[in-house]
């Protein structure tokens, strides 16, 4: 059975292009391995209005979507009740059953 994994790239405050690289690596590893699901926390950004690794976090996982590399990418934001997906992925990996009462903007969801 698939398994979920967290993935923090705010660990260590790295750089954008080093954010990038870990994501890049853990994806490629899940896909490899026993992982179906990532949970990565990039964080909103102190600005108020995103912050530059979610914003490239999520370009880059979107573009792997588009490219069939990985299957789904749920924004923390739209992880609720009300998303088929969500609730799809909720039921398969139960830990995830938390995170459908809040909307967290610091947070991607990843089936591989």
């Amino acid at each position: 059975m698939k398994r979920l994994k967290e993935i923090n790239l705010e660990e260590g405050k790295p750089t954008v292009a080093h954010a990038l690289i870990i994501l890049k690596s853990c994806v490629n590893n899940a896909k490899s391995g026993n992982v179906g699901c990532l949970y990565i926390i990039h964080g909103y950004g102190s600005s108020g209005r995103g912050g530059a690794i979610r914003e490239k976090a999520r370009q880059w996982l979107n573009a792997q979507t588009r490219n069939g590399v990985i299957k789904t990418v749920i924004n923390g934001e739209d992880f609720n009740l009300f998303n088929f997906k969500a609730l799809e992925l909720k039921n398969k990996y139960k830990e995830l059953g938390q995170l459908l009462k809040v909307c967290n903007h610091g947070v991607t969801i990843v089936e591989i």
